[in-house]
């Protein structure tokens, strides 16, 4: 990566650019909030990784009532995470999420993807976070579903395969008729 920093050998995480964590701040306080990015690194390998926006509460939400209390060590945040799901993720080794590169996405960019998922201001994708975990909850049981079709399909082929197999029921290729004369 561009803003990659070394001391002593040793590799220092990612910056953002400037103008884009800028921008990310700017849009957390559109709601009375603040953002900053983060660099989360990819476990094993040399600084891949994901970037995330880490908003603050508001003052006034319910949520803050546990800092408050001093149940938690520190405030409450909201995650925004710059990746999306992976649409060939089943494939072996095929990562389950597809990472955005904030250089790529550019500042308008990033606004557009905090936006789609904006639940504060009801422009985004979702009115609100339980309406987009119902969604997430959904996709999950619909691809338990097809899931399950495929492996009741699969176990289906290999017992075919395993009764033809010690029976010695022969493949025949396509062309040949069993039959007598047509």
């Amino acid at each position: 990566m561009k803003n990659d920093v070394w001391f002593g050998g040793k590799q220092e995480l990612p910056r953002p650019p400037i103008e884009i964590a800028d921008e990310v701040e700017l849009y957390a306080r559109e709601s009375g909030r603040h953002a900053k990015l983060h660099f989360v690194p990819h476990s094993g390998s040399s600084i891949g990784g994901t970037w995330l926006a880490r908003f603050t509460l508001k003052v006034d939400d319910k949520r803050n009532v546990i800092y408050q209390e001093g149940r938690t060590e520190k405030p409450l945040t909201e995650d925004v995470w710059f990746h999306k799901p992976n649409p060939r993720s089943k494939e072996q080794g095929q990562p389950t999420y597809i990472q955005y590169k904030l250089e790529d996405l550019g500042v308008s960019g990033v606004r557009q993807f905090l936006e789609r998922g904006n639940t504060w201001s009801g422009r985004g994708e979702f009115y609100s976070l339980e309406e987009q975990a119902q969604k997430a909850i959904k996709a999950n049981e619909e691809m338990r579903g097809k899931h399950r079709a495929e492996q009741k399909e699969l176990s289906r082929y290999e017992q075919r395969e395993k009764r033809r197999s010690r029976l010695g029921i022969p493949i025949l290729p396509v062309g040949v008729e069993l039959g007598g004369d047509t």
